[in-house]
C-alpha cells in the first residue's frame, strides 16, 4: 500500500504520461506498486487516463496474449512459410561460405518457429515404416546365425557363506 503523497505522485506522472516503468524509477519504488496502486483507484480517474490515451493494464503477459491473438497461429505459420520459400529461392545465389552459414541458421531458426508453431502430429496407427523395415530385414541378417552354436550355458546360482553375516538379513 502506498501513501496518499506517493499515490498522487503516482497519479502526477502517470497523467502526463509517464510509464509505470519511469514513474517507479523516478520514486525509486517498484514497478509491481506503481501497477498495483493504478488498478486501484477510482473508475472516474481510470476513465480519465483512457480518454488520455493511457491503459491501466500495462502487463507484459497481456500485450503477448493481446499480440498473440490479433496475429493468430494461422498467420504466423504462413509468415514463416513465406519466408522458407524466399529462403530457397536465395540459394542459387549463394556463393560464399559465410552466405551459406547464415542461410542455414535462418532455415533452421525457421524451421524451429514452424515445429513450435503446429507440431507434428503422428497418429496412432500410423508408422514412420522403421519397424516394417526391421521386421523385413532380420530374417535376411540371421539367417547364417545357428541359435544351438550361440546358446550361453549359464551355471545354477550357487550359495555362498557370507564372511560378514551382520551385514546380511537373517532370515
Amino acid at each position: 500500500m502506498v501513501s496518499t503523497a506517493i499515490g498522487k505522485k503516482i497519479e502526477k506522472f502517470w497523467f502526463a504520461g509517464l510509464s509505470q516503468h519511469k514513474i517507479a524509477k523516478k520514486l525509486k519504488i517498484a514497478q509491481s506498486t506503481v501497477s498495483e496502486y493504478l488498478s486501484s483507484i477510482d473508475q472516474s480517474k481510470q476513465k480519465k487516463a483512457q480518454s488520455a490515451g493511457k491503459n491501466f493494464d500495462q502487463s507484459k503477459q497481456k500485450k503477448v496474449r493481446l499480440t498473440r491473438k490479433e496475429f493468430s497461429s494461422e498467420k504466423r505459420i504462413a509468415l514463416i512459410d513465406q519466408g522458407m520459400a524466399h529462403l530457397e529461392d536465395m540459394l542459387p545465389d549463394i556463393d560464399k561460405p559465410s552466405g551459406m552459414r547464415d542461410w542455414f541458421v535462418a532455415l533452421g531458426t525457421a524451421i524451429d518457429k514452424r515445429r513450435l508453431e503446429e507440431p507434428q502430429k503422428i497418429a496412432e496407427n500410423e508408422s514412420d515404416g522403421f519397424f516394417e523395415a526391421l521386421e523385413a530385414k532380420t530374417p535376411e541378417i540371421w539367417k547364417d546365425v545357428d541359435a544351438e552354436a550361440d546358446a550361453v550355458q549359464v551355471d545354477p546360482i550357487q550359495h555362498q557363506t557370507v564372511e560378514a553375516p551382520h551385514l546380511v538379513d537373517q532370515e
